[in-house]
């Protein structure tokens, strides 16, 4: 799906996106869309047996997480509206979704101020944990009549370019309360780790 302000890969199957992509710069997190226009819809580009709806998440105990967030897409009400289609949310414990998530969004933005563009690749992930018969198991919640898969983890893969320099980092963080603050580094991953997690590829700008 291609919609001013981003795009994203959708998996039917999980009724979550695979990815979302974006580019951000200074100019573009200007003016002063105001989010409270604005409410959270169906997808219509997508097939209604493989969509979410608002009624998933109703007394679900997760916040409907942004994947582009709407603190990103001020510079307009259709970029801000945009954000809204339930194929950008994904099921979000709320204690990540409102601190520790959101610490990492206000980096990538702050990012703008020091580099020309910032391309932002974003999405959910489902990790094998070890079981206690020591054997390998990927398990994950469902919620609400069209069984919508909570993620175990999220991922953001940002590239930050300036002139011929490219900074690249990455981060998987696990879908729930992260205690004490601690340092974003502690998150910090490979590119390569994120691109085989998510089972993408992406290509270096």
């Amino acid at each position: 799906l291609v919609r001013e302000g981003y795009e994203l890969g959708y998996d039917g199957r999980l009724r979550n996106a695979s990815w979302v992509y974006e580019e951000l710069t200074a100019a573009s997190l200007e003016n002063n869309a105001d989010r409270t226009h604005f409410d959270f819809v169906e997808e219509p580009a997508i097939p209604p047996h493989l969509r979410s709806t608002k009624a998933d998440y109703q007394g679900s105990g997760y916040d409907r997480g942004h994947l582009r967030p709407a603190a990103n897409a001020k510079s307009s009400d259709l970029a801000m509206q945009n954000t809204f289609y339930l194929s950008n949310i994904s099921p979000q414990h709320p204690q990540l979704n409102r601190k520790y998530w959101l610490k990492l969004e206000k980096y990538v933005r702050d990012l703008t101020r020091s580099y020309d563009i910032v391309y932002v690749l974003t999405g959910p992930l489902f990790l094998p944990t070890i079981s206690s018969n020591g054997k390998r198991y990927v398990r994950y919640e469902v919620i609400g009549p069209n069984d919508v898969a909570v993620p175990t983890h999220f991922f953001k893969l940002l590239q930050a370019k300036k002139g011929s320099s490219l900074r690249t980092e990455a981060y998987i963080i696990p879908n729930e309360p992260i205690a004490n603050d601690p340092p974003l580094q502690q998150f910090s991953v490979t590119s390569d780790k994120v691109a085989k997690a998510a089972g993408i590829t992406f290509r270096r700008h």
